[in-house]
C-alpha cells in the first residue's frame, strides 16, 4: 500500500481500498483511539512482530508516536469487502459504521 508509513485519514484509506479493491492488505492500522472516526488521521504501518517472550512489538513509528494497534489490514479489508457485496450504493459512514461494529464485535455488521 502506498500509504503505508504515513498518516492518513480515515476516508482515504477507504477510498484507496474500495478503489483497489482491497488487494493490498499488508499493513496495520495504529491510533490513539480504540474506534474510528471519519475526519481523523491514522498511521499506516507494518504489523506488530513477536519477540522471543511471546511479546508484540509494534512498529518503531507507532512506538515513538505512542499510537496503539486498532486493525489488521486482512481484517480492515473483509469488513470492506463485506459492504461492498452486501450495499454496492454504501457510503463512507456506512463503511466507518461497519469497521467500528467489527472492532465492537469480533462480527460483520449485516445491512
Amino acid at each position: 500500500m502506498s500509504i503505508k508509513g504515513n498518516h492518513v485519514k480515515l476516508d482515504d484509506i477507504i477510498k484507496i481500498m474500495i478503489e483497489t479493491r482491497c488487494e493490498d492488505d499488508n499493513f496495520c492500522i495504529y491510533g490513539l483511539d480504540g474506534k474510528l472516526f471519519e475526519d481523523k488521521e491514522y498511521l499506516v504501518s507494518g504489523y506488530p512482530q513477536v519477540d522471543e517472550n511471546d511479546n508484540e512489538v509494534y512498529p518503531q513509528d507507532a512506538v515513538t508516536k505512542g499510537l496503539s494497534y486498532i486493525y489488521s489490514g486482512e481484517q480492515f479489508a473483509d469488513v470492506i469487502l463485506s459492504v461492498m457485496e452486501q450495499k454496492p450504493s454504501a457510503k463512507n459512514q456506512d463503511f466507518i459504521d461497519a469497521l467500528n461494529y467489527y472492532l465492537e464485535n469480533d462480527d460483520f455488521l449485516d445491512f
